[in-house]
């Protein structure tokens, strides 16, 4: 879907042309102008008496000029700020991760992150004043892996049909995947000892 919005948008014959200068000064007056039109509505008062007019003019209905040419000025800067943060914003950046390689890689790199928040989501379960310690320092030490991942993940993009590269990538995600697993393994250590203390002591 995202490739086919690309090409939609790549085939579009869009008006890219710089506007000329002064133009948003010369549009910020304008609507300032009819701002002020706006706060003298007597201004925007026509007195059909005092014009000459036809028959068929008499039966026209005089409009004024306030709120909706207001919001139509500014739903028109909406619209060119929005075509102009479209043109200047960074094109959004495409995950160069496994799922780039082949399709067995995506598989492996959903297999991966969905391993790793399964075992986050048990691991803050576990959260007590016993295990606080464990948890801040394993958050932290994943936090190392995903900046270190992050690395890897800009080697990727230069090189991205190293297998050394991709191998990394990989390690990387069985390296989260270990440091949850003892994380979790070292609590229920620690939840067996304090259960055989409490024993003990009664």
């Amino acid at each position: 879907m995202k490739k086919d919005m690309k090409e939609w948008f790549a085939k579009q014959d869009f008006n890219t042309e710089s506007l000329p200068s002064g133009h948003r000064n010369r549009f910020l007056e304008k609507l300032e102008a009819a701002c002020e039109e706006e706060e003298h509505p007597e201004s925007d008062v026509i007195l059909m008496d005092s014009l000459p007019v036809d028959k068929a003019q008499k039966d026209l209905k005089v409009i004024p000029m306030n709120s909706w040419f207001k919001w139509s000025l500014v739903a028109g800067l909406a619209v060119l700020l929005g075509f102009v943060g479209m043109r200047l914003a960074p094109t959004a950046a495409v995950d160069n991760g496994l799922s780039s390689v082949s399709p067995e890689m995506a598989q492996a790199q959903d297999f991966f992150t969905t391993t790793i928040q399964e075992e986050l989501e048990k691991l803050n379960k576990e959260q007590t004043p016993h295990t606080e310690r464990i948890i801040a320092d394993t958050k932290k030490t994943l936090n190392k892996l995903e900046v270190d991942y992050k690395s890897i993940k800009a080697d990727f993009k230069i090189n991205n049909d190293s297998k050394a590269v991709i191998a990394a990538m990989i390690q990387n995600f069985q390296n989260r995947i270990d440091l949850l697993e003892t994380a979790l393994k070292q609590i229920e250590q620690l939840k067996n000892f304090k259960e055989q203390e409490d024993e003990t002591f009664i």
